[in-house]
């Protein structure tokens, strides 16, 4: 997936001890998003083939390796909690990670289907949360002291957007400039348009399918059948 700064890949042999490490308790990113797990390398790789959580890789358009967001399913069918880090603090507020989370969340609405997508902030982060106000998702609760940091607690703030908001924000206005992006179709709306076409013709001129066998043998009867089953019922 490729965006105007970044690009996400799915995670190489040689990638997992870096999103281990990004991810670190008390690393910077670790730190402002207030959430970590004590997690290594091989940790990672296995929670991301069990499937419990899936990270991508951003990476800048010269191939260099900055930072790791990440999707797992959460409450019913359709629903995704995301997260991510730019590893290094020199990189930040530049825009790179809020475009990785940008496409990430396009990516789950346009080809998993995901009918709501959340975000758990940390209240002291004033970057992330002046990023969060910028886009459509909304404040849908608050986690009393659920981030510990410098001696005491601090609240998180959850967000949520559902799949209609998010294609709202897709088209562009004064109030709106984050999440309007919108990933490319993986198959062109010519090719699928073509698809259909081939397929119509195909049908049309040769009436080869299962449901013209089925209408054939399940058709209706000719009345000399139906008179003897009527015969017999009698």
């Amino acid at each position: 997936m490729r965006g105007r700064l970044v690009t996400l890949e799915w995670p190489g042999d040689d990638d997992w001890a870096a999103i281990a490490d990004w991810l670190r308790p008390g690393s910077p990113a670790a730190v402002l998003s207030g959430d970590w797990e004590l997690l290594g390398a091989a940790d990672v790789e296995a929670a991301n083939r069990s499937g419990r959580v899936s990270h991508m890789v951003i990476r800048t358009h010269n191939g260099d390796r900055i930072g790791t967001v990440s999707y797992q399913r959460t409450g019913r069918i359709g629903g995704y909690s995301v997260g991510g880090a730019i590893g290094t603090p020199e990189l930040w507020r530049r825009g790179y990670g809020a475009e990785a989370v940008v496409l990430l969340v396009d990516y789950l609405f346009h080809q998993l289907n995901a009918h709501r997508v959340q975000v758990t902030t940390a209240a002291y982060n004033k970057g992330i949360i002046r990023l969060m106000t910028k886009t459509q998702f909304v404040v849908e609760g608050i986690l009393r002291d659920h981030c510990y940091l410098d001696g005491e607690y601090h609240d998180a703030i959850v967000w949520g957007i559902l799949r209609d908001e998010h294609y709202a924000s897709l088209k562009p206005s004064e109030t709106n400039r984050v999440l309007a992006v919108g990933l490319e179709d993986f198959v062109p709306e010519e090719d699928k348009a073509q698809a259909r076409e081939i397929l119509a013709g195909h049908l049309a001129e040769t009436g080869r399918s299962a449901v013209a066998a089925f209408l054939q043998e399940a058709g209706p009867r000719p009345l000399r059948d139906a008179a003897e089953d009527g015969r017999g019922a009698a």
